[in-house]
């Protein structure tokens, strides 16, 4: 159901996360408020930190950087009940307001009062033997109402100003108050159309739709909150025949766990001093962090499903992503595995449960240390719907003793390897899936060996080689196979292996098949095909000197004469 995904990385806080959604929008929101959730933890961290000016402050500085660790460490402790309350499907819905305010109403220029006519600026009077001229009079009478009709004359004009300015700010107020009213109703309009798709997909869910199951099953595992951050994702398949959830989730390294101790200010110095708690102290909080998030993921899957009737047995298959010290590549493999029914888990007292020793009394696979990364083999696998995995076609009943298996084309070469593989395992009901060309990159098959106790997934690599193959090639292929969380890995060259190859897998799941072993399975049902090194070289090379002459003809300038 998450078809889209993308990594949030903080680097202040060196905090990580694989998001993922239905829609590139619901990514995109996703990841908008987890980046403004780390935002505003990384202001207050350095708010905080540029308060301290003094040994005052950075004595209570690192107080507060102690107090912070004891915190991460309890709630290490904790994780399985602080993640008892049961997934809500209201949990993924925005909740936000509109917070941008409303315009104001703007305030108005009052209009000043008419003059008065009875005002002394307009009732100026005569003095002395004036009064006694009629005609004086009368023109002082005329100035007097002049100088009030260019008065109101005047205030008319500027109360139309005023009007007009009132008036236009009334309309951007008007303008802007519009304006608003359409962002604000697009928000919620937006919002509430993001949360009805989380009703309908929780309608799906209970009508059983098989990808919303999926989709509500995963969300409620990514609910699961742990006090400090790692590569986390998981994936999830649900068998509707058996009611299982399969659910592959990666779990924290010991290296993830936060260690720090305390913090002190060393005065004299004018520094602070970490210490970190010790590595038998780690490896114990590693495997009760493990364990519970182990009953946190299954308690959490059951509840979510309860009463719909879609999942009765929970199968989890814990892997991490680490480093493969013997070859320094990153690998995957699994390093615990549990497969539980409802029935049986209903039975625990979650609140005074030990999840280590409930996990060993389920028959949970894991090594006796985690933190050692021992691949254990998933007790129920989920790997038949990898999206690596395309469609086969046949080419063995092209093979007769004038084909050259070291010279065919090496999609027919990796076909082949599937086809004839596929005929070895269909005696039990196996069977053999091909990826994508790879063209000797990664896995080139995958077999699904059905038997319940040898069985299991295989790698499959096929190299059409007509050299030496080396260990690097080995190496390679064991990695892959640690990283697959696979039981077993088998190479298949046209060639043959050199001794450092053979020693490397000494000891390990690995079988390494030459041509001489290729031909004789191919013989065993019933198909000949032969091996020619020294040919294969020279139309090798011929074939590439073709190209190479094709692509020089292809890329050389032409001229108009």
């Amino acid at each position: 159901m998450a078809a889209f995904e993308e990594e949030a990385f903080h680097e202040g806080l060196h905090e990580y996360k694989i998001i993922k959604g239905s829609s590139p929008e619901e990514v995109r929101q996703k990841k908008a408020a987890i980046m403004a959730k780390w935002d505003e933890k990384w202001q207050k961290q350095c708010e905080r930190e540029a308060k301290i000016k003094n040994d005052e402050d950075s004595l209570a500085y690192a107080k507060e950087l102690t107090a912070d660790a004891e915190k991460v460490q309890a709630e290490m402790d904790t994780i399985l009940v602080d993640n008892m309350k049961p997934f809500s499907i209201n949990a993924l819905k925005d909740h936000s307001e509109y917070t941008i305010p409303k315009p104001y109403e703007p305030a108005m220029t009052a209009e000043p009062p008419k003059p008065d006519r009875s005002h002394s600026k307009y009732n100026v009077e005569l003095s002395g033997l004036a009064k006694l001229s009629k005609k004086k009079v009368e023109e002082n009478d005329q100035q007097n109402e002049k100088r009030y009709q260019d008065d109101v004359n005047a205030w008319e004009a500027h109360c139309q100003n005023i009007k007009a300015a009132n008036g236009k700010k009334l309309e951007n107020y008007e303008a802007d108050v519009k304006a608003w009213e359409k962002a604000r109703d697009e928000f919620y309009a937006k919002r509430d159309a993001g949360n009805a798709e989380y009703d309908e997909l929780f309608k799906r869910f209970v009508a059983k739709d098989p990808e919303a199951i999926e989709w509500m099953i995963g969300e409620c595992v990514d609910s699961i909150t742990i006090p400090f951050s790692y590569r986390r994702f998981c994936e999830i398949e649900h068998i509707a025949d058996s009611k299982t959830a399969i659910i592959d989730f990666m779990f924290p390294t010991i290296e993830d766990i936060p260690t720090l101790k305390s913090v002190s200010y060393i005065k004299s110095k004018k520094e602070m001093k970490e210490t970190y708690h010790p590595e038998a102290y780690i490896k114990k909080k590693y495997e009760s962090v493990n364990y519970q998030l182990v009953m946190a993921i299954v308690n959490q899957v059951f509840r979510v499903t309860s009463g719909i009737g879609i999942v009765d047995t929970v199968s989890l298959n814990g892997l991490v992503h680490t480093v493969d010290k013997t070859t320094g590549n990153e690998i995957e493999p699994y390093i615990l595995s549990l497969c539980i029914s409802r029935e049986e888990f209903e039975k625990v007292n979650l609140s005074s449960v030990d999840p280590r020793e409930w996990f060993k009394s389920s028959k949970g696979v894991s090594a006796a240390s985690l933190a050692k990364v021992t691949p254990v083999a998933p007790i129920i696998k989920m790997t038949k719907t990898d999206r690596r995995f395309i469609e086969g076609y046949e080419v063995a009943d092209t093979l007769d003793d004038s084909m050259n298996l070291a010279a065919m084309d090496w999609q027919d070469f990796e076909h082949l390897i599937r086809e004839i593989f596929e005929k070895e395992f269909s005696g039990n009901g196996g069977e053999v899936k091909i990826t994508q060309a790879s063209r000797d990159g990664g896995v080139d098959a995958v077999a699904f060996d059905p038997d319940p106790i040898r069985g299991g997934k295989i790698v499959i690599q096929a190299k059409r080689y007509t050299n030496v193959v080396g260990v690097s090639a080995v190496r390679d292929l064991y990695g892959t196979v640690l990283n697959e969380g696979a039981i077993k890995g088998i190479l298949v060259t046209t060639s043959n292996y050199g001794n450092d190859a053979y020693e490397f897998a000494n000891g390990k799941p690995l079988t390494l098949m030459n041509g001489s072993n290729l031909l004789y399975l191919l013989e065993r049902h019933g198909y000949k095909a032969r091996i020619d090194l020294k040919e294969a070289k020279e139309i090798l090379k011929e074939e590439s000197q073709r190209i190479g002459e094709q692509w020089q003809l292809a890329t050389v300038p032409f001229s108009i004469i």
